[in-house]
């Protein structure tokens, strides 16, 4: 039950979702490819730099799909309750 799978913190969305879009995989793939060509080439003070700058793009991904998720669900859960309070409405007839 999901209710006791998020009591028992066993409900990991950020870190079990892994898009297998191909176009997702393709872009990782490109994105990681770039990243290493333009590692190599650097100096070392250069490659801490990009490393760091890698970081804080992924700390800065990560808030961004927190609040894509938070809006995803409220709105899930908007819908639920519109449907709930309204949705009955359309079947009274059919009783």
């Amino acid at each position: 039950m999901i209710l006791e799978l998020l009591y028992n913190g066993r409900i990991y969305p950020a870190e079990a979702i892994m898009s297998q879009d191909e176009r997702f995989v393709k872009a990782e793939a490109n994105v990681n490819r770039m990243y290493e060509e333009l590692h190599s080439r650097l100096s070392e003070p250069d490659k801490k730099q990009l490393e760091q700058l890698r970081e804080v793009m992924y700390e800065s991904q990560f808030y961004s799909e927190e609040e894509h998720f938070r809006y995803g669900l409220t709105l899930g859960v908007m819908l639920m309750k519109e449907i709930h309070e309204y949705g009955s409405r359309y079947f009274e007839d059919m009783e």
